[in-house]
């Protein structure tokens, strides 16, 4: 205690005296204060019973603390109500009678009144939706801000206004029933529509909450949230779901939902359709057991890709509950929910039809239309893809071309020429069987690839395969024979590039073409000088008759008994500067391929005609000179225009002209007998040229008008024998009986001449009486 304070108190005895029974007994708690010189509280003299235990000090303590030292050390957090009451004493000292009371809770309870005011203020006043208060009558007390601006309202035009007032007609009643429950004190939410101003109705969330005062409910608060937005992404939503629905469950294409083991959760119409199972069936179901087994590997790597997080496309191929195999282009598209993958959609597209089609496509783009068979683009990946591999294996390639195909094509009409490379076709792939594939190469030619054969054995099939070939093919009820030119290269032996064994088998080909046809020919290098030299001939054979170059040779024919003449045959021979004097084996057949062989033949008739009328305008003796006439040329549509114009341009008798045919002319015989029957009405003759060595029957001498019937030389060479004369005499008495003037080729010995006579022949043509002559030789040895 310091010794000012101690004075203090001695000069306050007095009061201690007189007030210390009053100041212990009263209920309040008081304190007797001194002053500073000042005038301001300044030590603690005295403190009743209440004022120590409010201020939690003993008698001791509050006489050792000044003013300020108890209450900043025992009075902290805590709120105190001070009265002060200042009097001065006889001696003129101020002292101040302090009565005390504890505020703490008053004030606590202030601040949170303040607090929980100025945050109902914020709610109220800053709040960004609407927020209103409403008396028991349905008066507008306040309105915030933000709804004042939403509506378009001033504060005053709002205050005092009816809530009913901003609702929409419609809504009024089911309005009034809300703000009743509120009333009874119940919290209600729900939504109305209110307008603005300017009369815009737009539609709200309103939660009403009743306002109470001692336990009375006095009005109304309301917070009213604009859902315009809100509606409209629902309405949103629920076009979007609607939609979402419509693709699910009515889409044309399955559509199904798998949990991440590729089991199935959902799916649509369409996906119990194309695999022709119901909801029981695959719920809970894994996919894979509907993929074709061969594709379910490569079906659940694929399944696994879309786990990863993206969208992912694929193809495989289903099969259903009837066994059917459907192909399907398939898209999965990752789920995900709350960042987390939880299921994948699959869009599943049928594409069997496509894929068909596709297939066509592919096996047209391949193979030939017409039969069946791989085409020249097939032909030329396999055989590089072979050829890339390089097994080690030998390969033979080989080139067919049908022999006067053109012709038969031309005059039986292209639809019995289809037909016919069908048949050749399906007999030249089962003629090479499994020891190789058949391709159309194009057009009249066929390809084979033989892998894996020797030499020997390629040529023993290629026996086989033309000997198959040759044989007749019936045409709605035509026979007739279409035979093959075969050219064959072998890998590596003549090559060992796609070109190089390709050119191998095109000029052996030739070469097979060029020695009579109907036979096959391995590849040599004298077959590459063979092609060559017939390619050069077909660039000089179509100059040559614009160049003049080809000549006219005859050879006479006798009657057996007189010795006389009795006809002329012309025989064409070619002068080339180049190749010099060409005989018509080496070039006619050239010309029949190019087509050559019908301006030739024409050319042909013109000169023996104008020739003959020559000859008769000289005075020789009106001779028969017989042409002969290709088969192409026969079926020509002008042929009689062309006949009868020479005639009248040569000024020749028709019955000094005869027309050589040989019996191939049979393959359309109606046509054939048609053009025959108007030649000899024009008055020329017809002679039947190599018969016996031809494909038709004996029949057609009885159907066409023939004249004459002339023995091919290759019988004339077997007289000696006995197959031969029978033959011979067999001719010989057929045409006797038809009245018909039966004329030996290739005549050459005594012997064949009286073994002839002896057998009857009428007429002889052959070296042993004159070789083909130029017209001044002719003329010498006929008529001197």
């Amino acid at each position: 205690m310091n010794l000012s304070h101690s004075r203090k108190l001695e000069n306050a005895s007095w009061l201690l005296e007189d007030y210390q029974l009053l100041l212990h007994q009263l209920p309040e708690p008081l304190c007797l204060v001194s002053s500073t010189h000042t005038g301001q509280p300044d030590s603690i003299l005295f403190a009743n019973a209440k004022a120590q235990e409010l201020l939690q000090l003993t008698e001791k303590e509050w006489q050792e603390y000044t003013w300020e030292q108890v209450f900043i050390t025992h009075l902290s957090g805590r709120a105190l109500r001070i009265c002060l009451q200042e009097f001065t004493t006889g001696d003129g000292n101020l002292y101040f009678i302090v009565t005390l009371s504890d505020a703490t809770d008053y004030v606590e309870t202030k601040e949170k009144l303040r607090i929980m005011s100025s945050e109902f203020e914020s709610l109220f006043k800053y709040n960004s939706h609407i927020v209103y208060t409403i008396n028991q009558q349905g008066m507008i007390t306040n309105f915030n801000d933000a709804g004042l601006r939403r509506l378009g309202y001033s504060k005053e035009e709002m205050l005092g206004m009816h809530f009913q007032e901003v609702i929409l007609k419609e809504d009024s009643i089911r309005t009034q029933t809300y703000f009743d429950e509120v009333l009874k004190g119940n919290v209600q939410t729900f939504q109305i529509r209110i307008k603005d101003k300017s009369g815009f109705f737009f539609p709200i969330e309103v939660t009403a909450v009743p306002i109470k005062i001692d336990g009375h409910v006095t009005g109304v608060i309301s917070t009213a949230q604009d859902i315009s937005a809100r509606l409209e992404m629902e309405e949103k939503l629920k076009d979007s779901e609607e939609s979402y629905r419509a693709l699910f469950e009515y889409n044309v294409d399955p559509v199904i939902t798998y949990d991440l083991e590729g089991r199935f959760l959902a799916f649509n119409k369409a996906t119990e359709e194309i695999l022709g199972a119901d909801q029981q069936q695959l719920i809970g179901q894994p996919f894979l057991p509907y993929i074709e087994e061969e594709l379910r590997e490569l079906t659940w790597h694929h399944f696994q890709q879309v786990l990863k997080g993206k969208p992912y496309q694929y193809e495989t191929r289903a099969v259903n509950a009837k066994g059917e195999t459907i192909s399907l282009h398939i898209t999965l598209i990752p789920v995900f929910v709350k960042g987390e993958l939880t299921s994948i959609h699959c869009i599943g597209k049928d594409i069997t039809i496509r894929k068909n089609h596709d297939q066509m496509m592919h096996y047209l783009a391949y193979h030939d239309n017409l039969t069946g068979l791989g085409n020249q683009r097939l032909f030329n990946e396999k055989l590089k893809k072979w050829l890339k591999e390089e097994t080690g294996k030998e390969l033979g390639l080989w080139i067919l071309d049908l022999d006067r195909f053109k012709f038969i094509n031309d005059n039986l009409g292209h639809e019995a020429g289809d037909r016919l490379i069908t048949s050749f076709g399906e007999r030249l792939q089962s003629a090479v069987g499994s020891k190789g594939t058949v391709y159309r190469y194009g057009g009249d030619e066929f390809a084979v690839l033989t892998p894996g054969l020797s030499e020997i054995a390629t040529k023993l099939l290629a026996v086989e395969v033309t000997s198959a070939l040759s044989k007749p093919y019936d045409i709605d009820g035509f026979s007739t024979i279409l035979t093959a030119s075969v050219g064959i290269s072998l890998y590596p032996r003549h090559g060992r590039e796609e070109r190089t064994l390709i050119r191998a088998a095109d000029h052996a080909m030739y070469h097979a073409k060029k020695h009579g046809r109907n036979m096959f020919q391995l590849y040599t290098t004298d077959t590459e000088g063979l092609a060559k030299t017939d390619l050069r001939m077909e660039a000089l054979l179509h100059k040559a008759l614009e160049n003049n170059e080809f000549v006219l040779f005859y050879q006479p024919q006798y009657h057996a008994e007189s010795g006389k003449i009795h006809g002329i045959e012309a025989l064409i021979r070619w002068n080339s500067p180049e190749l010099g004097m060409v005989p018509p084996s080496a070039f006619i057949p050239l010309a029949e391929e190019t087509g050559l062989i019908v301006a030739i033949g024409e050319w042909v008739i013109e000169e023996a005609c104008r020739q003959n009328k020559a000859w008769q305008d000289q005075g020789f003796p009106a001779t028969p000179i017989a042409v002969n006439m290709s088969l192409r040329q026969f079926y020509q549509a002008d042929l009689l225009e062309t006949i009868k114009g020479i005639l009248k341009k040569t000024g020749l008798g028709p019955r000094c002209l005869m027309l050589e045919i040989t019996e191939t002319i049979a393959m359309q015989e109606d046509i054939a007998a048609d053009i025959l029957q108007q030649i000899k009405e024009l008055g020329v003759r017809i002679a039947m040229d190599d018969f016996g060595t031809g494909y038709s029957s004996l029949k057609y001498l009885q159907t066409f008008s023939i004249d004459h019937i002339k023995i091919d030389k290759a019988f004339t060479d077997k007289l000696h024998t006995k197959e031969g004369r029978a033959i011979i005499a067999t001719i010989i008495s057929l045409g006797h009986h038809l009245d018909m003037t039966v004329i030996a080729e290739g005549v050459e010995t005594p012997k064949q001449v009286q073994e002839l006579k002896d057998l009857g022949c009428d007429v002889f043509q052959g070296y042993y009486f004159s070789r083909p002559l130029a017209p001044a030789d002719l003329v010498d040895q006929l008529f001197g």
